[in-house]
């Protein structure tokens, strides 16, 4: 008779089965990997020599692996599609790693009580013997640390976490700060952009009070002693005690910022977000807080700086916005990709071009309806084949559109057609008696 192995906890069951909303999803998952790991540590420093109790040992570690993997699966599908999935904060460096996975003693245990007949039936594999056995859990493993590398790999396509970023803004962005601003205007009879650049310190210094940068990001000795202590100290209110490591602390900023003419703007959002969700297991409350507070007040002093000198408005790039970064960051990579460069016509559309570009379209009139478009997550890939369309007409790019589709996507050749079709779309929209973001491209590239 063969027999089925459980590890004795619900969480080794699919894990959709078991959490009704994302948080709790995220949550199991969470603990799924907790115990297998734990679970495997306690294997590697357990001595007693009794092989069956070993084997059923092993067997739960198969289970715990599979339900994770598993797990990894509906993770990846929920993001891909749009939905809100809490960041899965975990050491992605270890448990991506298929070494780590199959160290230990499981395998030489294994090996060793290959003679003793088995009859277990583990996550659907029959086992009859240990080696079987063994085989499961490598086979498992190794695939499961490959989608932790895919888990992993997202945090670069930010736009999948437009969500989880849209909740936090929501949930952080005090409309206090506009009272908060207005009293820090107070502290001077008619601002100046010198005091203006003044408040910006002491915003920035408020964000490195907050720990939010102490402990996580590296820095180098040449990036430290590139910073001018001297200088900021003059900026400061003189009752403002600093950091006592403000050297090292302003260099860890500098990552994020950068001055132009007294504006110290974030020119890229999305790096600081980025920064935000891989840390989110690290970064307390009070620390994301800090971090949109930042945002938000920088923004309402930058706006007062245009006021007395309307040049300013040109280091203001709107789609830095915490609401844009999703398809700026996707349409950037998309056309940097090797596809563009075989398709292009001339050598000068190159990656600075393409941010250029894909930055103009997200500041054009046409800003809201793109972002519209780009918050339904079946429509982001019609958007991309009209926007690749348009290219064409403008003569950036030149080819079939079944080629272009082919090399972009190298999917089924269904796929390709269907993008193919997309494309085809948006140069006809580019003929229609009403102005679209489609006319706008072309018109836009004529300039």
């Amino acid at each position: 008779m063969t027999k089925n192995v459980k590890t004795g906890s619900s969480l080794a069951r699919p894990l959709e089965t078991q959490a009704s909303d994302s948080t709790g999803f995220q949550n199991e998952l969470l603990l799924c990997i907790m115990e297998l790991d734990e679970s495997k540590a306690a294997y590697d420093s357990t001595f007693v020599d009794f092989p069956l109790t070993r084997c059923y040992f092993a067997a739960s570690l198969v289970t715990w692996a599979d339900a994770v993997n598993k797990g990894l699966l509906d993770y990846l599908e929920k993001i891909s599609k749009g939905e809100y999935v809490d960041v899965l904060n975990v050491d992605y460096h270890k448990f991506s790693s298929q070494d780590y996975w199959l160290s230990g003693r499981m395998k030489s245990d294994m090996m060793a009580y290959k003679d003793i007949p088995l009859n277990l039936n583990v996550v659907g594999r029959e086992c009859r013997s240990s080696i079987e056995l063994y085989e499961a859990f490598e086979d498992i493993v190794c695939e499961m640390a490959l989608n932790f590398n895919k888990v992993k790999n997202t945090f670069d396509q930010l736009e999948l976490y437009a969500p989880v970023i849209q909740k936090m803004k929501q949930q952080f962005d005090n409309p206090l700060i506009v009272y908060e601003y207005a009293l820090m205007k107070e502290g001077y009879l008619e601002p100046t952009l010198k005091d203006y650049h003044k408040m910006q310190v002491k915003v920035c210094m408020d964000l490195l009070q907050s720990g939010m940068l102490n402990n996580i990001l590296s820095i180098s000795n040449e990036e430290i002693e590139a910073v001018d202590e001297v200088q900021l100290h003059k900026l400061m209110d003189p009752h403002y005690k600093a950091p006592e490591n403000l050297k090292e602390l302003w260099a860890k900023l500098k990552k994020f910022i950068e001055v132009k003419e007294k504006l110290m703007i974030i020119p890229r959002r999305d790096l600081l977000m980025k920064y935000v969700l891989k840390h989110k297991n690290i970064l307390t409350v009070d620390h994301i807080r800090a971090v949109f507070r930042f945002d938000k007040l920088l923004k309402l002093i930058h706006k007062d700086m245009v006021k007395i000198k309307p040049e300013l408005a040109q280091y203001l790039n709107k789609a830095d916005d915490t609401n844009t970064f999703g398809i700026v960051n996707s349409l950037t990579r998309l056309m940097q990709q090797a596809w563009f460069k075989d398709f292009r016509t001339d050598p000068k559309y190159d990656h600075a071009w393409i941010e250029k570009f894909v930055a103009a379209l997200l500041t054009s009139e046409y800003r809201q309806e793109l972002l519209t478009i780009w918050q339904d997550a079946d429509k982001r890939l019609t958007l991309k084949g009209n926007i690749i369309g348009c290219l064409k007409m403008a003569g950036v790019i030149d080819g079939s559109d079944l080629g272009i589709a082919t090399a972009l996507l190298n999917g089924t050749v269904r796929e390709n057609k269907t993008f193919a079709s997309y494309m085809g779309l948006g140069k006809k929209m580019i003929y229609s008696k009403d102005s679209n973001y489609c006319s706008w491209i072309c018109d836009h590239l004529k300039d």
